[in-house]
């Protein structure tokens, strides 16, 4: 199966080529087309597939279709609900209020010397002898 192409079109394709080794009167396994069909999920559905490895007991192929689809509907919510969350995020705007006049504050870490003041006036000291 492809990551791009719709997974209800891969299903019925696989489900057409089932019916095909049927009709040649080959017989299979129902567990081992269902597993078949479990083996070739995309990639990107790698915890799903453990998940449907690890039950105990065995579905059958239509109700492993209907559980693929109802995945596959859910994955897709979920994107377009993210996606949506995301464009929402994009579209604010943070402003910081700009300091006002009065509020300048003295910066405690610049050092300053005895004879030196914040505001940048220095004051001059006539030595007496």
């Amino acid at each position: 199966m492809i990551e791009g192409k719709d997974i209800k079109i891969q299903i019925n394709e696989y489900h057409k080529l089932i019916e095909d080794i049927k009709t040649e009167s080959i017989t299979l396994p129902n567990e081992f087309v269902s597993e078949l069909l479990i083996k070739k999920l995309p990639q990107s559905w790698m915890d799903y597939k453990q998940q449907l490895k690890h039950r105990h007991k065995q579905m059958s192929l239509s109700d492993l279709i209907t559980h693929v689809i109802i995945e596959d509907k859910n994955r897709k919510e979920y994107a377009a609900a993210e996606a949506k969350t995301l464009s929402a995020k994009a579209n604010v705007v943070e402003d910081k209020l700009a300091q006002k006049r009065y509020e300048k504050k003295f910066d405690h870490k610049k050092k300053y010397n005895k004879f030196s003041r914040p505001n940048g006036t220095n004051l001059t000291f006539k030595k007496k002898r």
